[in-house]
């Protein structure tokens, strides 16, 4: 069973979180402080969110997947450190991110550091055979979404590189891990085969949708929802889906106006007020969000058979209609 918490305040530590600190430490030496800072306070916890309900919905139970799932979340956590590194973000869930407090070294440092904690907890425990068809497939999760990432730096600044592009990087990106976090926790809890195939191809779907919904945020909500700064993309030349699908839509005065600001140079706000007005105009904020909620349909078709799975379908309807 895993053990319950409680903070210095005396208040009661989740489970996830308590599993974190399991796996990371206390805080003591700079590394730990920096994974920590990283760490919490946690956003949506969505990955291991996935993986236990996963292990739930073929008859499992939290205590099977708890430290692969925080495994999980220190992995995800590690690629968005180094993910503004690369981007060069200053904020990261609404304040500084790790680079921005700790400087460019350690931040590198604590991204690997929190990735060799992930190993440790998916490997710490359950039945061999088990444990280690999960990583791997993890693993080899982990190695598509850095190819993702590095075919997303060779993107920045061209419009003409296709929609189809741009969604195979969010499969690698962002996808590949939502769904192998599904696979894993099933695959822990004993699931079939067909079983954890579904949840794979199910979490997959969702990362999709919920991704596709994180590119439109910068022009439907604020910054404070956000956790960024709406700019973000435009200040790194990053051609995201409403963008290209404006770019298809557009006529040429507007493809002008694209053509403009991705090749740098002009001030971020004013370039993102023009992408707005082009996206407005070529209606590709609705195309956008149409096309989440396809994926959101089809994660819910996914889990057609699993009768413990209420809660990953509220999560499919979520991320259709995600605002914030």
């Amino acid at each position: 069973m895993p053990v319950a918490l409680t903070s210095a305040d005396g208040t009661h530590i989740p489970p996830v979180e308590a599993e974190l600190l399991r796996w990371v430490g206390s805080g003591d030496s700079l590394l730990e402080g920096a994974c920590l800072d990283a760490l919490f306070p946690p956003g949506k916890l969505l990955r291991p969110v996935l993986c236990m309900e996963s292990a739930k919905a073929v008859g499992g139970t939290v205590d099977q997947v708890l430290a692969f799932a925080a495994g999980i979340e220190c992995l995800h956590v590690a690629s968005l450190v180094h993910d503004d590194i690369v981007d060069q973000d200053p904020v990261r869930r609404g304040r500084a991110s790790t680079a921005e407090q700790y400087g460019l070294a350690e931040a590198l440092i604590t991204g690997d550091g929190l990735s060799m904690a992930g190993m440790v907890a998916m490997l710490s425990g359950g039945p061999a055979e088990r444990v280690l068809q999960a990583a791997r497939v993890t693993v080899e999760a982990l190695r598509h979404m850095c190819r993702g990432i590095m075919r997303e730096t060779e993107v920045r600044g061209d419009l003409t590189c296709g929609v189809p592009t741009v969604l195979e990087i969010m499969q690698a990106k962002t996808a590949a891990l939502t769904g192998v976090a599904c696979q894993a926790g099933a695959i822990l809890a004993g699931a079939t085969h067909e079983q954890h195939q579904s949840l794979r191809q199910y979490g997959e779907q969702l990362g999709m949708a919920f991704q596709i919904r994180d590119d439109l945020l910068p022009y439907t909500a604020e910054d404070q929802v956000t956790g960024k700064t709406a700019t973000s993309d435009v200040a790194n030349l990053q051609p995201t889906l409403p963008v290209l699908l404006a770019y298809e839509a557009a006529d040429e005065a507007d493809r002008n106006r694209l053509t403009t600001v991705f090749r740098g140079g002009t001030d971020p706000v004013t370039a993102h007020r023009d992408i707005l007005a082009v996206l407005t105009r070529t209606d590709a904020l609705n195309k956008a969000a149409r096309m989440a909620s396809s994926c959101a349909e089809q994660a819910r078709a996914e889990l057609t058979g699993l009768p413990n799975s209420t809660r990953l379908a509220e999560l499919a309807t979520s991320a259709a209609d995600r605002r914030r």
